[in-house]
C-alpha cells in the first residue's frame, strides 16, 4: 500500500513537472523573472506591495520587451507568468499574460509577458468590436454580489455586450434631462463644504485643513448616486461617510487582488459558511449599507406606486435591466464609478495648485472666458469647458501622470494563438494566453509622451504649430490617453460623466480657492491596489481676492433649485 502511494506521488509529481517545463517553454521567448515563471507568489507580493504601478515599470525597465516566468499546477489550470519590457526607455508598459492548457481543463497557473509602446496599439486591437480575443479570468475577481456578476466582471462575451448594450444608453445623458443640474449641484454643495468649514483665514489667527482625499470622494460618490438614483448617499451633507463605505472598502481591495491572482478562489464565495460572511445589504455598515441603499432604491421603481424619474436607473428599467441585475450593476456604478475620479480630481488639483505657473495660467484663460461671457456662471457647462486648451491640456495630464485605474484589464488570445510584434519581432502566444496591462509605465512612455513624461506638464498637449508633424504628436499622446477608459467594447460607459466632473469640478475650485500643501515633502500618503487608497492630503484653503468671487452663487441650506440654476445660465 505505501509503495502504490509512493509510486502515485512519485507519478504525479513527474506529470506536474512535465507540464511545468512545458508551459515554461511554450512562452520563455518572450524573456522574464525567474520566480515568476514558476509561482504566482511573485505577482500576488507586486500586486499586494502598495506599489504595483511602479514595481511593474521597474520590471519593464529591467527585463526587456517580454520578461516570463513559468507558472504553478494545480488541478484547475495552468497559468503561465511573465512581464514584458524593453531595456529601451521605448517599452515602459507592462502585460501579462495567462495561458491555461484547454486540454487539461480545469486546471491553473499563471504567466505574464509585457508590452510597451507597442502596447496601445495592441490594447486596441484585443478591445475592438470584433476582436477575436475575449475578457480573462482575472475580471472575475470583480465580482461584487456574491450571487450575480455585473457588467465588469462578465467574462462570458455574449452576456456581457448584452448587459452593455442595455445599459449604455443610460449613460450617454440623452434621456436623462437633469444629467448635468445634478452634477452641478452636487458640485455647489462640495465647494459650499469647503467654504463653510476648511477655509483658513491666517489674519485672524484662524487656521484649518481640509484632507482632499476625503471630500473628492464625499463629491464623485453624491454625484453617482444622484444621477443614478434621483438620491444622494449624504456624505456632503454630513461631511463624512455616514456608512463607513470608504473605510471597508480599502480593507476589501487586498482581498480583490488576491481573487484577481488566484483567480480560483472566487469559487468559495459560493459557499455558505463564506457567503455568510460578505457583505449583505442588511448590514449597518460598509459596502453592505452602501448595497442595501442601493435595493432601496431599485425596490423603489418597481411595483404597483414605483417612482418616476428621468434618470439612469430609468433608462435602464426602459431598456429590460431586471431588478436583480439592477441591485448588482447599481453597485458596480457606485464602486467603479466613483474612486476613479475622485483619484484623478485630487492629483489634477495637487498638481496645478503645486505648480504655480501652471495655476496662473490656467487661471488667466478662465478668468478672459469669464469676462467674453463664454463661460456660464455658477458653475461652467461642460460643453463650454472642452473649448478651454488649457484646462482641458491639465486635465489630460492629470490622466496621463497619475491614471486613475492600475488594474491589469487582462484579455484572453483566441484558440489557435496569436503572433505579437515585439520591436519588429514576432513572436507567438499560445491560445488562451492572458495579456493585460501597466497603465503607468504606458502613460510614461517618453517615446509617446517626451523625455519629461515623469513630470506634471500640461503644455506638452498644446499643438506647437500647424505641421503634420506636430499634429501626429499630439494625436499619437490623445489616443493613448484614452485607453485610462478603455477601448472598444470593454471602454468605460461612464467616462461621459467622468469627464464631466473633472471638466467642471478642476476650474471652479481653482477659481475660488487657493489649496496649499501642508507637506511638500510628503502631501498624502497611498496605497495602490488597483485604484489609489490616498489618505491624509492636507491643505490649507484660502478663499480668492479677485474678482471671481462675485460671480459666485452659495448654496442656501442643503438643496439647490435646478430651475433657478437653469436660470442662472440663461442669464
Amino acid at each position: 500500500m505505501l509503495g502504490a502511494t509512493l509510486g502515485l506521488g512519485l507519478a504525479l509529481l513527474a506529470l506536474y513537472l512535465v507540464r511545468a517545463i512545458r508551459t515554461y517553454y511554450s512562452l520563455s521567448h518572450f524573456g522574464g523573472h525567474w520566480v515568476a515563471g514558476w509561482s504566482r507568489l511573485w505577482l500576488l507580493r507586486t500586486q499586494g506591495s502598495g506599489e504595483m504601478n511602479k514595481r511593474f515599470t521597474e520590471v519593464n525597465r529591467k527585463y526587456g520587451e517580454f520578461p516570463i516566468g513559468e507558472g504553478v499546477e494545480t488541478k484547475s489550470t495552468i497559468f503561465r507568468f511573465a512581464v514584458w519590457v524593453s531595456p529601451t526607455p521605448r517599452s515602459a508598459s507592462l502585460t501579462l499574460v495567462h495561458r491555461a492548457d484547454e486540454t487539461q481543463a480545469p486546471r491553473l497557473g499563471l504567466r505574464r509577458p509585457c508590452l510597451s509602446h507597442p502596447m496601445a496599439e495592441l490594447f486596441r486591437r484585443m478591445s475592438a468590436v470584433r476582436s477575436p480575443f475575449t475578457r480573462g479570468r482575472w475580471y472575475t475577481a470583480l465580482k461584487l454580489h456574491p450571487d450575480r456578476d455585473n457588467i465588469t466582471s462578465y467574462v462570458d462575451e455574449h452576456k456581457h455586450a448584452a448587459i452593455r448594450t442595455r445599459m449604455a444608453p443610460g449613460y450617454s445623458g440623452k434621456e436623462n434631462v437633469h444629467l448635468e443640474a445634478d452634477v452641478d449641484e452636487q458640485l455647489l454643495k462640495f465647494l459650499d463644504l469647503v467654504s463653510s468649514k476648511y477655509v483658513a483665514q491666517p489674519e485672524q489667527d484662524i487656521f484649518r485643513t481640509v484632507d482632499l482625499s476625503q471630500v473628492t470622494s464625499y463629491f464623485t460618490l453624491d454625484v453617482i448616486s444622484k444621477v443614478a438614483f434621483g438620491q444622494t448617499f449624504g456624505f456632503l451633507d454630513n461631511d463624512e461617510d455616514p456608512f463607513g463605505y470608504l473605510a471597508n472598502l480599502a480593507q476589501m481591495l487586498p482581498a480583490i487582488i488576491v481573487f484577481g491572482v488566484y483567480t480560483e478562489l472566487t469559487n468559495i464565495m459560493k459557499l455558505p459558511a463564506v457567503k455568510a460572511a460578505l457583505p449583505k445589504s442588511s448590514d449597518k455598515r460598509g459596502l453592505g449599507r452602501v448595497m442595501g441603499f442601493a435595493r432601496d432604491r431599485v425596490q423603489e421603481r418597481f411595483g404597483p406606486k414605483a417612482i418616476r424619474r428621468q434618470d439612469m436607473l430609468d433608462e435602464f428599467i426602459k431598456r429590460g435591466l431586471t431588478q436583480e441585475e439592477l441591485e448588482s450593476e447599481t453597485l458596480t456604478q457606485i464602486t467603479a464609478g466613483s474612486d476613479s475620479t475622485a483619484s484623478a480630481l485630487r492629483m489634477t488639483l495637487h498638481f496645478i495648485s503645486t505648480s504655480p505657473p501652471i495655476l496662473e495660467r490656467l487661471l488667466a484663460e478662465a478668468r478672459a472666458g469669464i469676462e467674453a461671457g463664454k463661460i456660464s456662471r455658477p458653475i461652467i457647462q461642460d460643453v463650454e469647458a472642452r473649448q478651454l486648451p488649457y484646462l482641458q491640456a491639465c486635465i489630460k495630464e492629470g490622466l496621463r501622470i497619475y491614471p486613475p485605474v492600475t488594474g491589469l484589464m487582462a484579455k484572453m488570445v483566441p484558440e489557435g494563438g496569436a503572433m505579437i510584434d515585439v520591436d519588429g519581432v514576432e513572436k507567438f502566444a499560445p491560445g488562451r494566453t492572458q495579456i493585460g496591462w501597466n497603465s503607468w509605465g504606458m502613460m510614461h512612455d517618453p517615446v509617446v509622451f517626451g523625455a519629461d513624461a515623469e513630470i506634471y506638464r500640461p503644455e506638452r498637449w498644446l499643438v506647437r504649430d500647424e505641421s503634420e508633424k506636430e499634429r501626429g504628436r499630439v494625436a499619437r499622446m490623445n489616443e493613448t490617453v484614452t485607453l485610462c477608459f478603455g477601448y472598444g467594447r470593454f471602454g468605460c460607459l461612464g467616462r461621459g460623466v467622468a469627464t464631466m466632473e473633472l471638466n467642471k469640478a478642476v476650474v471652479e475650485t481653482l477659481l475660488r480657492f487657493n489649496l496649499q500643501s501642508c507637506n511638500l515633502a510628503k502631501p498624502f500618503n497611498e496605497k495602490v491596489v488597483g485604484f489609489y487608497v490616498h489618505t491624509d492630503m492636507d491643505f490649507v484653503v484660502t478663499e480668492r481676492s479677485s474678482g471671481d468671487q462675485s460671480a459666485l452663487v452659495r448654496l442656501e441650506g442643503d438643496k439647490v433649485d435646478a430651475g433657478a440654476l437653469a436660470g442662472a445660465y440663461e442669464e
